[in-house]
């Protein structure tokens, strides 16, 4: 393959994606503001809580059993339908599993409601079989184009419902609409494209292939969203299902932010790497390239967002959701890790390092889990900072691995990140001392000083002091790289 290809190849990825995102996410954040000014705090806890369980299977899951009929490389009908049928059997457990434990899991909550929502999320997970296939057949041929288009359409008519459900006198069913209408219209979307539908014609062997590579790849997944269900599920003991829910719109906003940013870079790994397998060269300046652009990226977004946190939160929540902006603030400097900790799985996979990739989220994920577990006296906002620690340590150690694999000196790859963390940190010092000095201010001029002047510093800065590495990450984000 010539470097122009690689170079539009790239360039499209990115696109599709990073269009995805930003229409997906812009379009979603607005909605859920409208949705937020009609419910409280405690809905959003209590819908949060009723899907903790459903969202293993609703978000990695899904993507597990995609990857593993791509991975199976079989789309005949048989195959087609065995694929269907095998991971109906999984979805099937989970969903009897959790419309039988809803009144034991409310009444251990003391919240009800919990009780009428976790069916509701048990029957809609029975529709992932059928997304998988429907996925899988969209996403062979790379269609980003379509997943952008759907997306879109979901999105958009989902949030129509759960706003017209907040303005009526279901307001506290908003959120459910919403979910269920998503489901419908994406299932409606996919087959109008691929016209597929389950047939009878069946295959157990091949049933059998798809779940030996699903449970693993789900696992992988799972244990990365794990810490996610197990800190809400935590917090809605140890706290308040009020702090849950500024916990929820606190990691909403925080998304917006991250989601266009740095989430187009991980459909970058799987491609490029194979594309330059056995390639070490190759394969360790994509790696490079990657989580230098994520650093570039993500860096000033969120040294950003630590300063303008209260100004965002008073511009776009009601004065009941004041809370979420300390919680914003711990988030976003969690997420100062993400060139250290985020990609470490996406790249062990893409290195076929499988095992190893599974083994190094379970030790994470645990090392969090037992740090939030036994921080009981801490605040919300200490112990997400605690939660995250064994994250950046671990995150350390698979980065050391993936450079010993990749034969590349742990200084080389942390030296390519200096330029954006020193950019940000000037730029996030100045920003600070300016926001201090606006106090009078009202928040909407404050927000607009502060992002137009981090944008100068951040960008003055890396032009006088860093200008190559500058050039290479735009280079990369045009399509232009190797």
């Amino acid at each position: 393959m010539t470097e122009m290809t690689i170079g539009k190849s790239l360039h499209n990825s990115m696109v599709w994606n990073a269009l995805n995102l930003l229409t997906t996410q812009l379009s979603g954040f607005v909605i859920f503001i409208i949705i937020a000014g009609r419910i409280s705090p405690e809905v959003f806890g209590l819908v949060a809580l009723a899907a903790v369980f459903a969202d293993v299977l609703t978000n990695e899951g899904r993507t597990a059993g995609m990857d593993a009929i791509i991975q199976e490389n079989a789309f005949d009908g048989k195959s087609l339908n065995s694929a269907f049928y095998s991971l109906m059997v999984v979805v099937a457990i989970f969903s009897a599993a959790m419309i039988v434990s809803a009144p034991y899991f409310a009444e251990l909550q003391g919240k009800p409601l919990i009780g009428q929502f976790m069916p509701v999320f048990g029957i809609l997970i029975l529709f992932i079989p059928w997304l998988s296939v429907m996925d899988a057949l969209i996403m062979r041929n790379l269609e980003f184009k379509v997943m952008t288009q759907r997306n879109m359409v979901s999105t958009l008519l989902a949030g129509a419902a759960g706003i017209g459900c907040a303005f009526s006198d279901w307001a506290i069913w908003a959120l459910i609409v919403q979910r269920c209408v998503s489901v419908i219209v994406t299932l409606v979307f996919e087959y109008w494209h691929t016209r597929w539908h389950p047939g009878l014609h069946a295959d157990g062997h091949r049933s059998m292939s798809i779940l030996r590579r699903f449970f693993p790849l789900w696992a992988i997944g799972a244990f990365s969203l794990l810490l996610h269900r197990v800190a809400t599920f935590v917090f809605g003991l140890r706290y308040s299902a009020n702090v849950l829910g500024l916990l929820r719109a606190a990691d909403r906003i925080n998304e917006s932010v991250q989601a266009p940013l740095v989430s187009p870079l991980y459909a970058l790994w799987l491609p490029l790497m194979t594309r330059v397998r056995g390639e070490i060269d190759k394969e360790r300046e994509i790696y490079i390239a990657i989580i230098r652009t994520a650093a570039f990226l993500s860096m000033p977004a969120f040294a950003g967002l630590i300063v303008v946190a209260d100004d965002i939160v008073m511009l776009v929540l009601p004065e009941r959701y004041a809370g979420v902006a300390s919680l914003m603030r711990v988030l976003s400097i969690v997420s100062l890790t993400i060139p250290f900790v985020w990609f470490n799985t996406l790249a062990m996979n893409a290195l076929n390092m499988n095992r190893t990739s599974l083994v190094f989220s379970m030790i994470s994920v645990s090392g969090c889990i037992a740090v939030l577990l036994l921080a009981r006296d801490a605040t919300p906002e200490a112990a997400l900072l605690l939660m995250s620690a064994p994250a950046l340590l671990t995150g350390i150690v698979g980065n050391m691995i993936i450079h010993r694999r990749l034969k590349l000196s742990h200084w080389e790859s942390y030296r390519g990140l200096i330029p954006a963390i020193m950019a940000a940190a000037v730029m996030g010092c100045t920003t600070a001392w300016i926001h201090d000095r606006m106090i009078d201010w009202s928040s909407a001029a404050r927000l607009a000083v502060c992002v137009v002047t981090g944008v100068a510093i951040y960008f003055g800065w890396l032009t006088v002091f860093h200008r190559p590495w500058l050039l290479e990450r735009i280079a990369l984000l045009r399509g232009h790289s190797k």
